[in-house]
Order: structure tokens, then sequence, then C-alpha cells
């Protein structure tokens, strides 16, 4: 008890003790303890606050955030269906490992719980950028078949050559049949050339005397009507009706089955087609398109370009008149204004200095379809043309009409006495006056960049020969004036253009190119010779045929454009769809032709288009190359008679902008001819070049009545081609590497800048001249590489034949150009 109350004593003394150390101090600082326990007091209730409201807004609890993995989900499902059927792509494109890591680290995304957004999107990307690196193995089903019939083939029976061409394509076709990483391209390729070894074997003929002379037959006493060779069981196809379309050649069907060969006929060298020799054309009708091809509508900067272009080959070969009213005729000015009023609702000027002014001028090198051109005489206009691209103009003219007649005149001199009616006809057919002309020099490099080589003398325009008066020979335009950019099309104009005749975008490809290249010589020989376009059969076999990938045109049938009935003999049985004429198709089972190869097939279209069909034998007449005038009105006339389908011009045309068909319209330039090799026929120039001419052939007559040139002599030949002309050279000017010294002292204009229409003398020796005489031509156009020459005494004295004349002469010192009076 008394321990417990001394320490409670204790503590009381303490606790005084410290009241007496307080009380101590002064004021301020007692004043400065309670402020600083105020203070602190303050600090503690603030604090307090804030961690409470902290509390407080810590009691929400966070958004979760959710993880899209649904496409990741997809990738993995495409995914494993790839490596289920990893059997089936080529081994290059598909790389194993990295596949297996993708799938199992996207399994682990999916099914994880952690998994951030960006990881998952990753992973997708990746399989994504695999997957479509993937390739299928290459079909090789139809070279297998190729191969075992090439195999089957004996070589005692064929030219040792022919045969080891044959056996070369058969190793290189194995080795892609046995190779499971090679291309569809890399099989179609050799495919292709296998085919085309087969189609080349040359059989040995063994000629086996006769033992017994076999009596000559009686002749018949009646006359039976002969029938045309080869001519297919079932004929041509029937007119067209309004119920089927047994008319017109049919195409395979998408959807037809595998075919059961039947008749298979005998190889092409026994049973080669032989066309009727009545189909064969004596001359080559040139496309009044002059070399232009309609480009895909795609390609055009300004669709509105596209509507003035179609809407200038609509007038194309419309006469020339000087007072003429649009559209039936036009005169020079007339023409722009025309176009730009129907399709723009403007009109450019009533004169060519109103014309003029219409918008900014620019460059020849930088003009755009739709561009207008403008020529000057003596610093003043006097000619207007529209641009239409790719080098050309169109232009209203009759400059070249007196050319045109005399070409007219010599076609029909060289007429038959059968045809005499028919060229009555042409009498009095009036001359184009809307025509296509090409700039001088136009060259367009890989790059797509243009240059104009311009090849005239600038310094001497006044002096412009007669001859290129009187065939309108135009040097390049002296003024462009760029197309207006604040046009609008009128109703008429938007009319034009949505019927624009090429508006397909087809994209090429190096299969549809491989297998043009397999029928394009054929089709060229064909075309030129049976007057039809080369240009429109390409296109139509790479529709009808899908390229040559259509069941009915690979081996062994060969059928390109789905011509239906048998050929020799020959047929196949196929599953097709029908249009029972209101839209609705039905299949059928119906006989193609089938052919021992593609030129055969070729052969057969040229037929069917040049001979007709049943009871008609102009019922394709529109199409040929003399009737047409071009591609474009071939391939429209034959929608409607060939197909039904709305778009079948259209599709055409397309394909022949995409890849440029026109070109096997022209005759093949001859291996050589850039170094000048000697060129027997016209027809055989090289297009450039041929494009380029405007003289009508020599006549063959002989206007050197004095005898001041020996006949069949090079002299002789210039002085008539010259005279022919309308042009003048002198009686005496001496031997052919005289020409240029004598012309000069007899005041004529001699340059070393190669012109049309112009003499050029070879000093002697030069370009396989005389050494001693030298030797004179005729210059009949200009090029970039070179000039291409008329020239007489080459291949013999009477013989006219053509030359390119290389620049590194034409443009020598060693040759001299003399101007006509």
């Amino acid at each position: 008890m008394k321990k417990r109350n001394s320490l409670r004593l204790r503590r009381a003394l303490s606790a005084f003790s410290v009241l007496l150390v307080l009380f101590s101090q002064s004021a301020p600082a007692y004043a400065n303890v309670v402020a600083t326990s105020g203070s602190s007091e303050a600090v503690l209730e603030n604090t307090t606050e804030t961690t409470t409201s902290e509390s407080e807004e810590q009691v929400t609890p966070p958004t979760p955030v959710i993880v899209d993995k649904t496409k990741l989900e997809q990738q993995l499902t495409l995914l494993k269906e790839v490596m289920a059927n990893a059997q089936q792509y080529r081994p290059s494109t598909y790389p194993a490992a990295k596949i297996n890591q993708l799938y199992q680290w996207g399994s682990e995304l999916v099914v994880a719980t952690e998994s951030d957004q960006q990881t998952v999107d990753e992973c997708t990307n990746e399989i994504e950028i695999v997957r479509n690196a993937l390739e299928l193995k290459a079909d090789k089903t139809n070279l297998q078949a190729l191969l075992t019939k090439a195999a089957s083939f004996k070589e005692s029976d064929y030219t040792p050559a022919s045969f080891k061409s044959l056996k070369t394509q058969i190793d290189l076709a194995t080795q892609i049949s046995k190779n499971e990483d090679a291309t569809n391209e890399q099989v179609a390729a050799v495919q292709i050339d296998l085919q085309k070894a087969i189609d080349g074997l040359e059989k040995v003929v063994t000629p086996k005397p006769d033992p017994k002379p076999k009596p000559q037959p009686k002749p018949d006493p009646v006359p039976t009507p002969k029938p045309k060779p080869n001519q297919s069981t079932t004929n041509k196809p029937n007119k067209p009706s309004a119920s089927t379309n047994n008319d017109k050649p049919k195409t395979d069907s998408t959807q037809a089955k595998t075919p059961k060969p039947a008749n298979q006929g005998p190889s092409q060298k026994e049973n080669a087609t032989s066309l009727d020799k009545d189909l064969v054309v004596d001359s080559l009708t040139d496309s009044n398109l002059n070399g232009f091809e309609l480009p895909l509508l795609s390609s055009f900067k300004d669709k509105k370009q596209a509507a003035l272009i179609a809407a200038a080959l609509k007038t194309l070969n419309k006469p020339f008149e000087k007072n003429g009213k649009a559209p039936e005729a036009f005169n020079n000015l007339s023409l722009p204004n025309y176009l730009y009023h129907e399709i723009f609702g403007i009109t450019l000027g009533k004169t060519y200095d109103e014309m003029i002014k219409a918008s900014q001028q620019t460059t020849l090198e930088k003009a755009q379809p739709g561009d207008l051109l403008f020529w000057q005489n003596d610093k003043k206009i006097n000619k207007v043309a529209l641009y239409l691209g790719q080098g050309k103009y169109m232009l209203a003219t009759d400059e070249n009409h007196e050319a045109l007649k005399e070409q007219r005149q010599l076609k029909e001199e060289a007429k038959e006495d059968a045809d005499k009616e028919k060229n009555n006809e042409n009498k009095q057919t009036e001359l184009p006056g809307v025509q296509i002309f090409t700039l001088q020099g136009y060259e367009v490099n890989d790059a797509g960049v243009v240059k104009i080589n311009d090849d005239a003398d600038k310094a001497d325009e006044k002096t412009t020969s007669s001859l290129s008066e009187k065939y309108g020979v135009s040097e390049n335009p002296n003024v462009v004036i760029s197309m207006p950019t604040d046009l609008n099309l009128t109703e008429k104009g938007q009319e034009t253009l949505d019927s624009y005749a090429a508006t397909i975008d087809f994209k090429v490809n190096p299969i549809t190119q491989r297998f043009i290249e397999s029928i394009a010589d054929d089709a060229r020989e064909l075309g030129l010779k049976y007057d039809v376009f080369a240009s429109v059969m390409i296109a139509q076999a790479i529709l009808e045929s899908g390229s040559g990938a259509s069941g009915l045109s690979r081996a062994p049938y060969y059928n390109l454009f789905g011509i239906k009935g048998s050929h020799a003999g020959s047929s196949v049985a196929m599953k097709t769809m029908e249009d029972n004429g209101n839209g609705e198709l039905y299949q059928i089972t119906a006989n193609f032709r089938s052919y021992p190869s593609y030129k055969e097939s070729l052969k057969d279209y040229v037929e069917l288009i040049r001979g007709g069909i049943a009871g008609n034998d102009s019922f394709y007449k529109a199409a040929w190359r003399s009737e047409a005038g071009n591609y474009l009105q071939a391939t429209d006339h034959l929608m409607g008679k060939y197909a039904t389908d709305t778009q079948y011009s259209n599709k055409l045309n397309s394909i022949i902008a995409a890849y440029h068909l026109t070109q096997f319209d022209e005759p093949k330039t001859p291996e050589g001819t850039q170094t000048g090799v000697v060129i027997q026929s016209r027809q055989n120039i090289p297009t450039y070049y041929r494009n380029k001419m405007i003289f009508p052939d020599y006549d063959g007559k002989n206007y050197n009545t004095s005898g001041s040139y020996p006949v069949g002599q090079c002299t002789w030949y210039v002085y008539n081609r010259i005279t022919q002309l309308g042009g003048r050279v002198d009686n005496f000017m001496g031997n052919g590497g005289e020409w240029g010294q004598k012309g000069a002292k007899l005041g004529y204009k001699t340059t070393s800048t190669p012109k049309v229409g112009y003499a050029v003398s070879f000093h002697p020796g030069i370009a396989g001249s005389s050494t001693t005489y030298g030797h004179v031509a005729f210059v009949e156009a200009v090029g970039p590489d070179g000039i291409l020459v008329s020239e007489g005494n080459v291949i013999s004295p009477t013989t006219i034949s053509y030359r390119i004349i290389p620049n590194s002469i034409a443009r020598s010192s060693n040759v001299t150009y003399i101007a006509p009076r």
C-alpha cells in the first residue's frame, strides 16, 4: 500500500516539474508552441481528409482490359487447314518449322489470360503473311498427258532434226514434271514448247514406185460441184435464231465435266486443214486507224479525254468539204469545233487565231490526248488537228487526195476483169477527209518518255518539195495547245463515255502472254493471207479458251473457239450451258470439234469467218479486214452474230488494248532489215516505216522519153519515180554517185538531212554501191534509226526493191540528198 502511494506521488511531482518548465518560457515562445501545435493539428486534419478521399476513390474497382482474339482464332483455324494439307504446297513456299512455331504461339495466346492486344495482333499478322506467301503446287495433269503422247512417237517415222527437237523438249518437260517446286508459269511454258515440238514433227516420206501405172479415169460427163477441202461433218453453224445459240461457235463451259474423248483422228501432218484458195487475198488492206490502238479506259489521266477520242473516231473517214455541214462532212476548222461542242458544249473559235487562245501552250513531247496541234505558214496559223495519243493525230484534209486517187487507180488496174463491177462501185466512193496521221520522229522509251526526232529542215520550210504538197506530207506542228481543264461533259459526252469500247481493265499476266506467243505467228500469217484481223482472232482465242486453260482447248482437243460439230471425223463430247433466248441457262451435252493442233483450230476459225454459215457465205463479211476498215468495227460486227454477249466486243477490244495485239495485224519484220537487207515486197517492210510511206507504188511506166538514162539503171528508176509523183529532175545528172554534185551545180537544193521525196546519192562504194559509179535511190520514209529507200537495179534491172539505210550512213557525209523541182 505504501509502495503504491509512493509511486503515485512520484508521478505527480514529475508532471508538476514539466509544468514549471513550460511556464518559465516567455509568452512568444508559448505562442509559438501553441501555433505550431495548431498548425500540426491542421496538417494532420488535412492529411486525414486527403487519405480519406483517396481511400474513397480506390474503393471503385478498375475497368478490365479486353483483348480481341477473334482474328487470331480465325487465322489459327486456317493455319491448321494448311498444316493438314502441307503436301499440296510448293516446298519453297512452305516454311514448316516457322508454321509450327506460329501455331504453337497463337494457341498459347488464345488460352492465356494475361495476353495483350499488341502481342495478339503481331501473331495474327505473322500467320497471315505466311499464309499469303503459300503457293499451291502446279497442276501437271495436262503436261503429263502431253508427255505420254510425246513418248508415243517413233523416232524412225520422223526427220532427225524434228525428232531431236522433240526429245529435247521431252527432257525439259520431264524435269519440270518431276520438280515439286515448279510454278504454274514454268509448267505452262514447257507445255507450250513441248506442243510446238510435237507440231513441228516432220514425217520421213519414202516414195514407193508404182509397178503398174494406173489408167487415167474417164472424165465425168456431168460435172459436179467440188466440195471444200476437209469440210467438217457438221458443215457450218446454223443461222442464228431467237431461241437457240446453235448458230455460233460455243465455248467450253466452266461447269463442263472432264470430257470423254471420242474419235481423235490422225496426226496434224496427215490431216492438215486445206483452206479454200479462193479465200486468199492478193493485197493487204491497211487499217484506217493507221496504227492507232484504242487504249483501255483506265489508262487515261482524265476520263473526259476518253470521251473526246471516242467521239473523234466516229468521224473517221467522213468526207472533206470546205463548206461541209458536220457531222456529215468537215473542213479543217470545223472538225475540232464539232467534237469539243458535242462533248463539252463549247466552241473553240471561229478562226485559227481564236482557237489557239483556247488554253495554255505546251510542247509536242508533252502532248496529251485531246490537245490541239497547229501548223504555221509564213507565221500564220493555217491548219489544226486533234491529238489522239501514241504519236497519232486526226486531221480533216484533202491535201493527199491526189495520192489517194492514184493509189486507188493502181489497185483497180491490178484487179481482174471479174471484179470490174465492184471497182466501179469503189470509184464512186468518196475519198476520206477525216484521217489519222503520224507525227514525224515519234518515239517512246521503256520508261514511257516521249521523244520527237523531227527530221524537218527548218531552215528551208519555204522550199518544200512539190511532192510533199501533192501528197500531204506534213511537217510536225509548230504549236501545241493543251485541252482546257475546266470542262464538263454534256449529256452527249456522258453517253459517249458510257459507251466507250474498251472499259474492262484486263491485267497482263505471264500465262496469257505465253499463250499469245504460242499462236501469234500462225494467226498473223493466216490473217494477212485470208483477210481477217489477227488481233481479233487472238483476242477471241484468249476469251473463248481462257488463254488455253479450258478443258476443251487443252491437249488433245485444241479447240480454241468452242466450235461445235466434228473436224475431219474428230470430236469430243462435253457438257455445256445453253441460253434459251431469255437469259436462262440450261445444260446439255454436245459434240465439239477436236483438232490435232492450235494451228488447225485457227484455220477452222478463218474458214468460218471467211466462209460464213450454211446458206449464207457472207454472214461474217462485215468483220473481214477489207470490209471493216479497222479492228474496232470488226469486233462490233461479231457481237450478236458470233456471240450474244452484249459485252463481247468490249471484252475483245480490252484484251487487244491490254496486250497490244494490233501488232500482229502487220507483217512481221524480216530479220536483218535494220542493217540494210534488201526487201522485195512492200508488205515485208517493217510496220513503222510502212506506216510512214505516203506515196503510191511505182507504176512501172518509162517517163524518160529522151533515153538519157539506160533502162533498168538506178538513175533511170529515180528519174521515173520522181516524174511519176509530179516532181522533176534533169535528164543529165550523171551517174548515181554524181547526182549530189551535179544537182548543186544545176541549182537544185542539196542537203545532208534526209527528207521524204528526195533523191539520195551514195558516193562510190557506200552502202554496197559500185566503187566507180556510186548509186542513187528515192527516199520513201524517214525513221529514228535510218531511212527507207526504194531503188532499181539491185535485184535486177527492172525489179524495184526497198532497203532501210541506217543513220550511220544516212546521216553521214557519204550521201547527199537532192530536192526535186
